[in-house]
């Protein structure tokens, strides 16, 4: 970085991970045919369930956050629209589809986006995963993760909620067909309806975007993914089933 005592300005050479992460960007935003579908989320019973893992999750030296729940709802949810778990194999044009989940975590780090890969999240709990995704956020931001564990993944999932922002719409990690963005959760009124009749309370709401590529499957296959990871979220108590 060149600096001149005084200067108003500072200059950096565009090299490095920035300027791969540039490329890549370019590259996938241009290749794939980006459609991006929006769901709002009630997640009030998810907030509570959390409040209760995180508590649960100390006892163990566990820091729990949302995202293992949200992992776990994205590896139920692909397994019933597995037409957003896969990627496209430029090299033998073959659309593949994969019945195992490896999810591409997009960890902020001083070094620009990094994008580890958690391995089969299907066959894991919430507590396993959050144990999991902790220590590779740690050792991405540390620039100690592996090279292979840079690889692998048959679906992303970017979560900028802790920053903020209540919307955006993420780009796909090409290959992979599809990427769910999440959001920040967010108090606001809400309709409860019961037997006794609505009423109006003070609710816990959160969006999530998931952009797909539209030569490789259809707004449809989003919007009922996202239909599914609604559900889920929604009525956690689900993802145990």
């Amino acid at each position: 970085m060149s600096v001149i005592a005084g200067a108003r300005e500072t200059r950096t050479p565009f090299r490095g991970v920035r300027r791969k992460i540039a490329e890549a960007m370019s590259r996938l935003k241009t290749t794939a045919a980006h459609f991006t579908v929006v769901e709002e989320l009630d997640v009030t019973e998810l907030v509570r369930l959390r409040e209760a893992a995180k508590k649960l999750g100390e006892e163990q030296g566990i820091k729990v956050t949302y995202m293992p729940f949200i992992m776990k709802a994205a590896a139920l949810a692909l397994a019933r629209h597995p037409e957003l778990n896969g990627m496209l194999d430029e090299k033998t044009q073959e659309l593949v589809r994969f019945a195992y989940v490896n999810l591409g975590i997009a960890t902020d780090t001083p070094n620009g986006l990094i994008v580890p890969v958690i391995r089969e999240v299907q066959a894991k709990g919430i507590l396993q995963l959050a144990s999991e995704l902790n220590d590779m956020a740690e050792r991405t931001r540390a620039g100690k993760v592996r090279p292979d564990e840079l690889s692998g993944g048959t679906f992303t999932i970017t979560n900028a909620g802790n920053i903020g922002g209540i919307l955006a719409t993420p780009i796909i990690n090409f290959p992979e067909i599809a990427i769910l963005g999440v959001h920040r959760i967010m108090k606001k009124p809400g309709v409860v309806e019961s037997p006794q009749g609505d009423r109006i309370e003070v609710r816990q709401y959160m969006n999530l975007s998931a952009s797909v590529d539209h030569r490789l499957a259809d707004g449809a296959n989003a919007a009922r993914f996202l239909v599914t990871m609604k559900r889920l979220l929604e009525n956690p108590g689900l993802l145990a089933l």
